[in-house]
């Protein structure tokens, strides 16, 4: 069975709808139409997002808009482009879809400890990514081509900058932010199971002297309850995390990579010997 998924075409969305132009679903009918009628593919199959940094995995609007997307096209992606990567070398190119278990989830629009317990979901669970392969057309190949045969000789060397400390000073802040958040929801976790623990022997003590268990109220004011969107928001950031890392990872053996080959660039030739 083909699994493959063929992205042949795309257009963007105005930044900004004034009040007489149409809204976002009927742009989207209209330009489709217009694909249509030049005979260019038209079937929708997702969306794409300006994405530096890989900073988008934790926003709640990217998973409302996949969920959307998603729920009524079941092949729907969503492609991801780094232009800040892309502009030093690095083509920065990801897809991704929501797994079955985020879907079920996101429908059901609960968050609680048990519901994800009792689905077994964890952070790597809730985004799954899909291999992405470029293929360009032989006409767009001739045009690349050409292209370089025009170029100046010194055009492109830009894309060997080493970019030793900013890029990876930009990978590493928000990998620092995340970890901030991970660090205060983790604390939160902490003091809300002793405070759970608080409230269990204060029952018991109640118990024991034959007086009725502390009341929803009493128990509100020592426990401050959990916005579903907030154990949402905290999920997304693990994935934010574990996203920003694997991006380090890659910006630092890209570099060492490049390193290795300017010193070698740089290094004479030396004499063989027998």
């Amino acid at each position: 069975m083909d699994r493959r998924l063929e992205v042949t075409n795309c257009f963007p969305f105005p930044r900004h709808m004034e009040e007489d132009d149409i809204d976002e679903t009927e742009y989207q009918y209209v330009m489709m139409r217009h694909l249509r009628n030049v005979n260019v593919d038209h079937l929708h199959v997702g969306w794409y997002q300006s994405n530096p940094y890989g900073s988008c995995l934790s926003k709640i609007e990217t998973v409302d808009a996949q969920f959307m997307y998603q729920a009524a096209i079941e092949e729907s992606i969503v492609l991801f482009y780094d232009p800040v990567r892309t502009a030093k070398g690095f083509l920065s190119l990801k897809a991704y879809r929501l797994t079955n278990l985020a879907i079920k989830l996101c429908k059901e629009g609960v968050f609680s400890i048990d519901t994800l317990k009792e689905n077994n979901m964890s952070f790597d669970k809730f985004f799954e990514e899909i291999p992405v392969k470029i293929h360009n057309s032989y006409l767009v190949k001739g045009l690349l081509c050409e292209i370089e045969d025009k170029m100046a000789e010194d055009e492109g060397k830009q894309f060997l900058d080493m970019g030793r400390v900013s890029m990876l000073e930009k990978t590493l802040h928000p990998l620092m932010k995340c970890i901030d958040d991970v660090a205060k929801w983790t604390n939160y976790q902490r003091n809300f199971a002793l405070k759970q623990q608080q409230i269990s022997k204060e029952n018991a003590a109640r118990q024991a002297r034959g007086e009725p268990p502390m009341s929803e109220e009493e128990i509100n004011k020592i426990i401050k309850a959990v916005l579903p969107l907030q154990r949402l928001e905290a999920l997304l950031n693990y994935c934010q995390t574990l996203n920003y890392c694997q991006l380090s990872s890659t910006v630092a053996s890209q570099n060492i990579a490049k390193l290795f080959m300017a010193k070698g660039l740089s290094e004479p030739n030396k004499p063989e010997r027998n």
